[in-house]
């Protein structure tokens, strides 16, 4: 006979959360700084105790033999108690402290072992066990249980109380409403706590990646650019002093935009990168004095862009675009405002570039595109230009545009 209670959809579906939680948590394990084993072990609770919480519950419906009926009894009541105190260490992380010392851990640890104690040894005795019409009773041992359930629940309310300052408005609801459910909503919020987790720990690190790539990518910056530029200071110190002293100014200036995008933890104002892009080509455009010519038509600034994502496409530019022995390079860069997105486009008439995929040799302009899509959903997209060269736009869309 098939059982089609309300209670048995909602035990299978925490087995089914708890093993797709149970899946995420094996492949993310090695994430830095995430509690993989104990993520995996509150699953693997969370699924057996909803197992044997459905197999309970048709052994009964079906009038299996007793001694099924009793040892399902048995081993429900002994896990039961488990994913909650695992719950109380999930807790403990996501409020950033030690389990091993906090005193809630013990306080939990200690009144779950007293009710699977309480659990065991009432069916041992006999006080707590199943009549022939398959009823439970469980006598005076309930009088015992509920002061102990009620202590679990009173303690993790104190421990939510004094940290409540350490989670966000959402995590404290769902961590009260996890306290508080003793049955399958607890397994099913615990699950949608720790995949949320999971997703935002993920997104954490990917972001920190990103960062972390453009700060080796400011640390590597070309030994010769720096060289060539002090060498033509050095000339023009002599030649056009006052040149030189702009110069000056404006690689003082591109070094020190370099070194702030290090500790930015966000996207930055375009007018602040437009500006390290505008001291940037001033450099280079003294340095090649008749080859480089720039054209600025920027009328849409006031959106945010992450640190260095301009500047390093203008550089690229010139890198592989400007060549003494050919024509001047001409470089535009254009912003405009569209339905959906702010777009900058950088235009240059080199030689030409066709993206080339996954196989890509431009690393600068893979890391460009990934801290886009990381930091504000930004696209950005390579083509020949018609007249020859290259143009790259940058879109922005703008509902995206708030600091990370």
């Amino acid at each position: 006979m098939m059982v089609t209670d309300y209670w048995v959809w909602t035990e299978i579906a925490a087995i089914l959360f708890g093993l797709f939680g149970l899946a995420v948590s094996f492949i993310t394990r090695g994430m830095k700084k995430w509690p993989g084993r104990w993520c995996i072990a509150i699953f693997s609770a969370a699924v057996l105790s909803a197992a044997l919480s459905l197999m309970k519950g048709a052994a009964f419906q079906n009038q299996a033999p007793l001694f099924t009926c009793r040892a399902l009894l048995l081993f429900t009541s002994l896990i039961a108690p488990v994913p909650s105190l695992l719950m109380t260490v999930f807790f403990l992380f996501y409020c950033g402290e030690n389990w091993r010392e906090s005193a809630i851990w013990y306080v939990q640890l200690t009144l779950s072992v007293l009710l699977a104690s309480v659990a065991l040894i009432g069916q041992l005795t006999g006080v707590i066990g199943i009549t022939p019409d398959y009823e439970i009773y469980s006598g005076y041992w309930t009088i015992v249980r509920i002061p102990l359930i009620a202590a679990c629940v009173v303690a993790n309310m104190v421990a939510l109380l004094r940290r409540r300052k350490k989670l966000g408005r959402v995590q404290k609801v769902m961590f009260l409403v996890c306290f508080f459910s003793l049955d399958y909503i607890l397994i099913i919020l615990m699950e949608l706590l720790l995949i949320s987790e999971l997703v935002r720990r993920y997104l954490e690190q990917a972001q920190e990646a990103a960062r972390q790539r453009m700060r080796n990518a400011i640390a590597q910056m070309r030994p010769h650019f720096i060289h060539n530029t002090m060498m033509t200071i050095y000339y023009l110190c002599e030649k056009n002093p006052r040149k030189a002293q702009a110069v000056t100014l404006n690689f003082a200036n591109y070094l020190q935009s370099n070194f702030l995008a290090i500790v930015r933890e966000g996207t930055i104002p375009f007018t602040e990168e437009l500006e390290h892009t505008r001291a940037y080509l001033e450099v280079e455009q003294a340095r090649f004095s008749g080859q480089l010519f720039v054209e600025f038509d920027t009328p849409v600034t006031f959106f945010e862009i992450p640190p260095l994502t301009l500047q390093p496409l203008v550089e690229n530019a010139i890198k592989h675009g400007l060549d003494p022995d050919l024509d001047p390079l001409y470089v535009s860069i254009l912003t405009r405002e569209t339905e959906k997105d702010h777009e900058i486009i950088v235009e240059d008439t080199g030689p030409g570039f066709v993206p080339a995929g996954d196989d890509d040799p431009y690393i600068t302009l893979n890391n460009i595109r990934e801290r886009l899509k990381t930091m504000c959903q930004g696209t950005l997209e390579i083509e020949p230009r018609k007249a020859g060269g290259t143009k790259v736009t940058i879109r922005i869309p703008m509902k995206k545009q708030q600091s990370i």
